[in-house]
């Protein structure tokens, strides 16, 4: 059973399976490119000697040194303004600036959430956006090291939310799962059994 094989043995048995005997244990002259199954597990082995080694304890040491020294910073930094009440006002201004500015950016998009006969949310997307006042993503600078397979790279926020039909959507009522219990009961009428009734009465 594979459980009771070692972790150096399980390795043998996958570099086997995937390259056969003889080429498992010929050595592989660099001019020649190694199939895609080798570049794969040498780099797993090379990502957790990376880890293991004394180099990546050495940077897994710097960095909680350096998360440590920052959050002792920001520690240090609120001490000091609670004393200061001039740092304290000065703070609390930058906080209400903030959110005042969050505001205006919520009221801005508050076109996607806007449900009225006739009115369609793109022209105002279209208006806003010509005006400069919002950001489309095809707008926005990417990321160049993330980018994978022909992708430009990515944005570092959903841009799925700045579409004009984010908040729009059909409701079905008869899907109402509470609704349908209630109906059972008489608790509660489909707007056509209304008019039915009415027009019957």
């Amino acid at each position: 059973m594979i459980m009771g094989y070692s972790s150096l043995s399980i390795l043998l048995t996958f570099a086997i399976a995937n390259s056969g005997l003889v080429n498992a244990f010929t050595p592989t002259p660099r001019s020649v490119p190694l199939p895609s199954s080798h570049v794969l597990s040498m780099g797993i082995i090379d990502d957790l000697k990376l880890i293991f080694s004394e180099e990546g304890k050495k940077n897994k040491a710097a960095y909680e040194a350096r998360e440590r020294a920052e959050q002792e910073a920001a520690q240090r930094e609120i001490l000091e303004r609670r004393r200061n009440p001039e740092k304290m006002e000065d703070y609390e201004q930058t906080v209400n600036n903030n959110r005042l500015k969050l505001q205006e950016e919520k009221d801005l998009w508050g076109f996607q959430g806007k449900v009225e006969e006739g009115y369609d949310p793109i022209t105002e997307w279209t208006r806003l956006k010509d005006e400069g006042k919002i950001t489309v993503g095809s707008e926005m600078e990417r990321d160049p090291t993330s980018s994978r397979l022909g992708s430009e790279g990515l944005v570092d926020i959903r841009t799925d939310e700045l579409l004009p039909y984010i908040d729009q959507g059909y409701v079905d009522e008869s899907a109402d799962v509470m609704g349908g219990f209630m109906k059972i009961f008489g608790g509660k009428k489909d707007k056509n059994e209304d008019e039915e009734s009415e027009n019957k009465s």
